[in-house]
């Protein structure tokens, strides 16, 4: 979870994978096959004959340079920084604050997404079918939002995982006065296989 759009992230992964795809079988054919080669190098020769032309037709004043570097810079720093955007954007979603509410004229509550963590992981550290829990928040369309990860021994019930987990939050949610939304993750994996069968008590 974090404030990338998903669609977005998948769509340049696809993107880049293409390109690089693309650019490693031409690079194959290059290396093997002449008349690829040959060909390869007439498309080059009239690509810079063409750019040449372009570049000798769009004087910038009496400079003797064209104003399409120009074009070509701008659109190249729009591209970094889309880019940079992109990147600095990511794992982001974090939120290190719970809640901010203006109770009175003269202040407003805030909870830090510390408080309510600790919280349930103290909750829900005392069940041994845990191996292991972690909590977290996020900032999702302006509303922190609890994500709740848990890694559960052999044999545990996903039911009884979700009804812990359940009875947790709504006591949160009852001392804090209001509902916060939550995201329950349950898993496994080599350190669930290695551990002795428990059940929920």
């Amino acid at each position: 979870m974090n404030n990338t759009n998903r669609a977005l992230n998948r769509s340049l992964v696809l993107v880049v994978g293409l390109l690089l795809l693309a650019a490693a079988a031409l690079s194959g054919l290059l290396a093997t096959q002449p008349a690829t080669a040959n060909v390869w190098g007439a498309v080059a020769d009239s690509v810079r004959t063409t750019v040449a032309g372009w570049l000798q037709a769009t004087p910038l004043a009496a400079t003797g340079h064209s104003w399409l570097w120009i074009v070509a810079l701008a659109g190249l720093s729009a591209i970094v920084g889309l880019l940079l955007s992109f990147i600095l954007r990511q794992g982001h979603g974090h939120s290190g604050r719970l809640l901010s509410e203006q109770t009175t004229d003269w202040g407003s509550t805030q909870v830090n997404s510390a408080v309510a963590e600790h919280m349930l992981q103290e909750s829900l550290g005392q069940y041994p079918e845990f191996l292991s829990t972690r909590v977290s928040t996020y900032r999702v369309a302006r509303e922190a939002v609890l994500k709740v990860s848990v890694t559960c021994r052999r044999g545990t019930s996903p039911t009884d995982v979700v009804r812990i987990v359940e009875q947790a939050l709504a006591a949160l949610d009852d001392l804090l006065g209001l509902r916060i939304p939550a995201l329950l993750q349950i898993s496994g994996g080599f350190r669930v296989r290695t551990s002795r069968t428990t059940r929920i008590q």
